[in-house]
């Protein structure tokens, strides 16, 4: 898949033309990548997530790195 890189650091993210993101989800803080914006829903990868989407209500827990 497109979106996955191994051992992701956030240089490695930015250079991939991704935005490293923090998550702040009910099972804690997770780091990832956004790889696609949409109208509703926002699409990001989360090595302990896997892909999730995200609305655009709940992008209020999303912080940029």
């Amino acid at each position: 898949m497109k979106s996955e890189i191994k051992n992701a650091t956030v240089r490695k993210v930015r250079n991939r033309g991704f935005k490293p993101v923090s998550y702040h989800h009910d099972t804690g803080v997770h780091n990832g990548w956004v790889y696609k914006v949409g109208t509703k829903w926002t699409h990001a990868r989360f090595p302990s997530l896997g892909n999730v989407r995200i609305s655009k209500a709940d992008m209020r827990h999303v912080r940029e790195l």
